[in-house]
């Protein structure tokens, strides 16, 4: 009985006959198992623009093939492989981020909340200024205006 590895280097020779050079340099040679799971086989390919051309145009020549190499029927699906994730096809993946990036973007949200706090303060202090102009204004008017005696 073959390896999975031994069926797939065979259905990747035996597309190598039935592609143009050019065709299976640019969609099959790339192309890696990613995992499998009993009747399901998920491809990895490099690019998201690969993955498309790969699922719409060679998808069910990749089945025939496999079938005739190994026998059974597969069901495919391609993933773009990303550094530390897969991205499966028709699947939503939270963006990979970096801690130093979020904690860069948490320091930029503090240091904006503080200088609007600044702001304010700075605005209240002018305020408090202008009041108390006008109340020392007051006093002195009152200080100078002649206040009569009761007699």
């Amino acid at each position: 009985m073959k390896t999975f590895e031994q069926v797939w280097r065979e259905v990747v020779n035996r597309l190598r006959t039935k592609l143009s050079r050019p065709s299976f340099d640019a969609w099959i040679k790339e192309l890696s198992i990613q995992s499998i799971d009993r009747d399901k086989i998920i491809i990895g390919v490099e690019n998201e623009f690969t993955r498309q051309w790969v699922e719409t145009r060679l998808k069910e020549l990749l089945q025939d093939t496999l079938y005739e190499v190994s026998g059974q029927r597969y069901s495919l699906s391609f993933a773009v492989r990303v550094n530390d994730y897969v991205r499966y096809s028709m699947e939503t993946v939270p963006p990979k981020v970096d801690p130093r990036e979020a904690e860069e973007k948490n320091n930029q949200e503090l240091l904006h909340d503080i200088l609007n706090e600044l702001r304010l303060l700075n605005h209240r202090m002018d305020r408090f200024e202008v009041e108390l102009r006008e109340i020392k204004t007051e006093v002195k008017k009152a200080e100078t205006k002649k206040i009569p005696r009761p007699r």
